[in-house]
């Protein structure tokens, strides 16, 4: 029993790692943190960096429920540098804490320094006001 769900587990974090780089490709997000701060210090915009994980149902409601909208990701990508990146993986930047997912970090582009961060899954109305404030 308890070999099954290790296994349930497993198969269900590898299916959620594949779509959180595909969601990321479907919205126009960048999944490399240098990358980001990078297009962020050229366009003088802040970064989106939205943490996810692969056991995070969450997460995935937040990407397929509010984040998908055409209407939201237009207001995102106006204002910022959109990056998501999944919590398990080597490349994600140790200085960016997030016990809680998913969690979004507003990242200033001149310092490379988170200046807000909003916590656990969000309706629509009260990401665009995180957005927009």
């Amino acid at each position: 029993m308890k070999t099954a769900l290790i296994l349930v587990l497993l198969l269900s974090s590898q299916i959620y790692a594949k779509s959180f780089t595909e969601f990321a490709a479907k919205v126009n997000y960048e999944t490399n943190y240098e990358v980001a701060l990078k297009k962020a210090k050229e366009q003088k915009k802040d970064i989106m960096f939205l943490v996810v994980a692969n056991f995070c149902p969450w997460c995935q409601k937040l990407e397929k429920v509010v984040l998908s909208k055409d209407k939201i990701n237009k207001q995102i990508h106006k204002k910022y540098i959109p990056l998501i990146l999944n919590r398990e993986r080597g490349d994600f930047p140790k200085q960016f804490d997030a016990p809680i997912i998913p969690t979004v970090h507003f990242i200033d582009y001149k310092t490379g320094k988170a200046h807000k961060k909003v916590i656990g899954y969000n309706n629509k109305d009260i990401l665009i006001y995180e957005i927009n404030k």
